[in-house]
């Protein structure tokens, strides 16, 4: 393939960057899960935070807003820019790789949501929706990695792509 055909195969350096950003961010948030309901139910109970409390109901707060404006941002640069498929998947399959992006979307923007909803406005059941949706998106992250990973296995170069790699032998 020439140089101008491959420039619109991969991402962008940006999107590359934000892409594994977002997935920092998620880490963090759900290694610090467990102390962030700790933190809750002292909330919940009146008590008086720990300093390591405060940090993670802050860290959990600005984590989450910060992934929902970088995926804001990652879908105008998605819509501006869309990495053309490496034509090796059938109709069908590049439908659902598509439903599938849109669905992380959905679901972290949806996290975001009901988590301000939650711990800023007391809206019991945006938490409730907040703590189902954590399975859904581990779920949704988990079929992403998969599926990048059995690209690979079947001769495509998915992750490569996302990596920043040049080729698609």
């Amino acid at each position: 393939m020439s140089g101008s055909a491959d420039s619109t195969i991969f991402y962008t350096l940006l999107q590359r960057r934000l892409h594994w950003l977002v997935l920092l961010l998620l880490i963090g948030q759900y290694v610090l899960q467990g102390a962030m309901r700790d933190a809750l139910v002292a909330i919940d109970s009146q008590e008086t935070l720990s300093f390591f409390q405060f940090i993670v109901t802050t860290w959990h707060t600005w984590a989450g807003v910060s992934v929902a404006a970088i995926m804001i941002w990652r879908w105008q640069l998605r819509v501006r820019r869309v990495p053309l498929a490496d034509g090796t998947l059938s109709v069908a399959h590049e439908r659902w790789v598509e439903w599938h992006h849109k669905s992380l979307y959905a679901v972290i923007m949806l996290m975001a949501m009901t988590g301000v909803l939650h711990y800023y406005f007391g809206f019991e059941q945006a938490g409730r929706w907040h703590e189902w949706g954590k399975w859904l998106l581990a779920f949704l992250v988990g079929m992403h990695v998969v599926g990048a990973l059995s690209h690979g296995k079947h001769g495509r170069k998915v992750l490569q792509r996302m990596m920043g790699r040049n080729s698609l032998r």
